[in-house]
């Protein structure tokens, strides 16, 4: 027998023990879903996160319901995974709780066979990102390229000149970014522009035209797009829901 079929019979004849493991894990969301996209079961940071209180509160909803925010979009990528087989990994993104707290993680989704190879749902885990630590040793030798980028960020910030800025090659800075953020360099310039993004949105009146320049967007319609990618919102729909 495979290790993997042994593990597998072992879990099998263990019931009880996934949904155990995924509930001791307080800054992970994993769920499964049936081929429609409904909630057959999640663990109980989801369920706390959606404000419920217990599972039987999530089993045959969607994501919309769950979290009326950023849901809509949220349902539209879980039935793109189900419908073309084609997995999504480490997706950086932001959501918000039906508190109205926002977190950015990195979301996974997978799609879920039965015996004849055909997908019948899927499985996801949204990992939540840390807060890094500012007395890290490696988050110091990021201090420059972190001033540089903030500096910048209401123009086109090369992520080749701020590792020159701070005298570190590209591997060092990719090395460190992931030690002290865990995410790319690329990544985290991303997620600084939609943090300042929703800062403007939530905090003034600028119009989103002018809210795009100040991140450093050149074009309005990218801007959109990429901060529909991160939030699962319109620049419009996040500003209307945090107000």
């Amino acid at each position: 027998m495979r290790l993997d079929g042994l593990v597998q019979g072992w879990l099998t004849r263990t019931p009880g023990l996934i949904e155990t493991l995924f509930d001791r894990l307080p800054d992970v969301l994993f769920y499964v879903k049936d081929q429609q996209g409904r909630y057959l079961w999640a663990n109980q940071t989801l369920i706390d996160r959606a404000g419920l209180q217990g599972v039987e509160g999530v089993v045959g909803k969607m994501a919309d319901q769950l979290f009326p925010a950023s849901g809509l979009s949220t349902v539209a990528q879980d039935l793109e995974v189900i419908d073309t087989g084609r997995p999504i990994r480490e997706l950086l993104r932001l959501y918000q709780t039906n508190r109205g707290d926002r977190y950015w993680c990195l979301s996974s989704k997978f799609p879920l066979l039965d015996d004849a190879g055909r997908i019948v749902g899927l499985a996801g885990l949204s990992r939540d990102l840390p807060r890094p630590n500012e007395r890290h040793q490696s988050y110091r030798r990021l201090k420059k390229v972190l001033d540089f980028i903030d500096a910048g960020l209401d123009g086109p910030v090369r992520i080749t000149e701020a590792a020159e800025h701070a005298a570190l090659s590209m591997d060092t800075l990719g090395r460190l970014v992931l030690e002290v953020f865990h995410v790319t360099p690329k990544q985290l310039l991303m997620k600084k522009r939609i943090d300042k993004a929703c800062r403007l949105l939530e905090e003034t009146s600028t119009t989103i035209t002018d809210v795009s320049a100040a991140c450093g967007y050149a074009d309005h319609s990218a801007f959109s797009r990429q901060f529909k990618v991160s939030t699962n919102m319109t620049p419009a729909q996040y500003r209307a829901a945090r107000t």
